[in-house]
């Protein structure tokens, strides 16, 4: 029942309402269907919509890709174990060697090539801190690369609210979240 479902959306009873939509980092078509009635129109009724981060901004795209480099020059066989480095090349090599029987035939009709796939994921992973090559690794799942080429919810609410001539903002810096995740350290990650 539509009614009845939890949508993780809270209203903020002033005139004209605000609205506070909790989303989640996936493609949008596995959830798209299940978001209830009353945040879609929360969404639609709203004039401004301000997300975590402006992921339709090549600033902002090009802040969390240098973010997550290491320094100085450093590659992360220098700052790994060498037996947990070698269990991540091993795991990366067969993510390589899977990735064309993951991908769809859609994805294939669309020109896109397992080795230019790979190389958007996982390219110069030796030079990320490990933190951000461990979520790339958990991203690396036959599921998650089935699903490439369609944008998470966040950057689909975005796209729409461009198209719909809303305005759209952020209210985090890159900094502010790159920050905190490399400032853990290496038991933490």
């Amino acid at each position: 029942q539509q009614g009845e479902l939890n949508s993780f959306l809270w209203t903020i009873r002033r005139e004209p309402p605000a609205y506070l939509f909790g989303t989640i980092h996936v493609p949008y078509t596995r959830v798209w269907d299940f978001i209830p009635d009353n945040s879609k129109a929360a969404f639609h009724a709203s004039s401004s919509v301000y997300f975590e981060l402006d992921l339709t901004d090549p600033y902002t795209i090009s802040g969390l890709a240098s973010c997550q480099m290491l320094p100085h020059g450093e590659n992360l066989q220098d700052v790994l174990p060498r037996e947990l480095y070698r269990r991540l090349k091993r795991h990366l090599d067969y993510i390589k060697l899977m990735l064309p029987h993951w991908m769809t035939p859609d994805q294939r009709g669309k020109g896109l090539y397992a080795d230019y796939l790979f190389n958007a994921i996982a390219g110069n992973w030796e030079r990320k801190r490990p933190v951000w090559v461990m979520l790339m690794v958990n991203s690396l799942t036959e599921t998650d690369i089935r699903s490439r080429g369609v944008p998470v919810l966040d950057l689909y609410l975005a796209q729409e609210a461009e198209r719909m001539k809303k305005k759209t903002g952020a209210v985090e810096r890159v900094e502010e979240q790159c920050h905190p995740l490399n400032g853990l350290n290496f038991s933490q990650v």
